[in-house]
């Protein structure tokens, strides 16, 4: 209350008074001596934020240990499959080294979903920092490109890139480097076929903008909601493409917890069905530059 009097500014305030938590909007008068004091029982809710919190820790500690118990038979799996297709392949009937490859197909997919969910419990941890450092923003963007090439001329897709020549930022590249493919490949998957993708790079304000465009199947209002939630998977069938695409719904909110690390933003506009979508990420301005 003194600290509202004295600066004249409205203060917020927790205590807990008879085993009852309350919160306090203390107000300034205009022109008067006098201060306004407005009182709520925050009690229940402050007991549902901590079961809340206990909730989303016990789930993390789940994803961790499962994840980790997961990787050690899988990379057995996928080891003993390798090894008797490097020895055994030219004896072995076509259908049975089919099936072998499948079971390695099947471990990598697995894999990267292993990997997804452990990087998604570490990016939830609020003292985690990304190591920045001065980064060309542009060629880590065709590096991509040139990844996901191939995917995109089986779909007989173009790719169009509208970025700086050189751009640099301060980043940290293997982290930028998943949100910029994930963005990408999304765009291929959910385009179809003979269908166009641009990247773009502009320079707004304080930040460097980077945006993935497509002509595909869009999103509704209600879907935009929830792209970028943990397990925020969206099914998309019945929309006239080959949509069985494979996924856990981590992709796009993962790429939002680096992002945001990195003290960017990144949001998606569609107009609607079939209308195409647009996904873009900033990073910060400071220390960027024209190379």
């Amino acid at each position: 209350m003194k600290k509202t009097y004295e600066s004249n500014q409205i203060s917020e305030s927790e205590c807990e008074i008879s085993g009852r938590i309350y919160s306090f909007f203390i107000t300034p008068v205009k022109n008067s001596d006098y201060i306004n004091i407005y009182g709520m029982d925050i009690t229940e809710r402050k007991h549902i934020e901590e079961k809340l919190k206990e909730l989303n820790e016990l789930k993390s500690e789940f994803l961790r240990r499962a994840s980790h118990e997961l990787k050690t038979p899988l990379i057995s799996i996928k080891g003993f499959s390798e090894l008797i297709l490097n020895l055994y392949e030219d004896q072995l009937d076509e259908p049975i080294t089919t099936k072998i490859k499948e079971i390695n197909d099947g471990c990598e997919r697995l894999q990267s979903i292993i990997n997804n969910l452990l990087k998604a419990t570490k990016l939830e941890l609020p003292d985690l920092k990304p190591k920045v450092q001065k980064e060309n923003l542009s060629f880590l963007i065709k590096f991509c490109v040139n990844e996901l090439e191939s995917l995109a001329e089986k779909r007989k897709q173009s790719i169009k890139l509208d970025i700086h020549t050189e751009l640099s930022a301060n980043f940290e590249k293997e982290e930028i480097h998943d949100v910029i493919s994930n963005l990408l490949s999304n765009a291929i998957k959910y385009t179809p076929i003979m269908g166009e993708i641009e990247i773009k790079t502009e320079l707004k304000e304080n930040n460097v903008v980077v945006s993935v465009k497509d002509n595909g199947i869009g999103f509704t209002e209600a879907q935009k909601t929830r792209i970028f939630q943990q397990f925020g998977k969206i099914e998309r069938y019945g929309q006239g493409l080959d949509l069985r695409i494979e996924g856990t719904g981590l992709g796009l909110f993962i790429s939002k917890k680096i992002v945001e690390s990195h003290g960017g933003k990144i949001w998606m506009e569609s107009e609607g069905k079939n209308k195409g979508s647009s996904f873009y990420f900033t990073l910060p301005f400071n220390d960027l530059g024209l190379l």
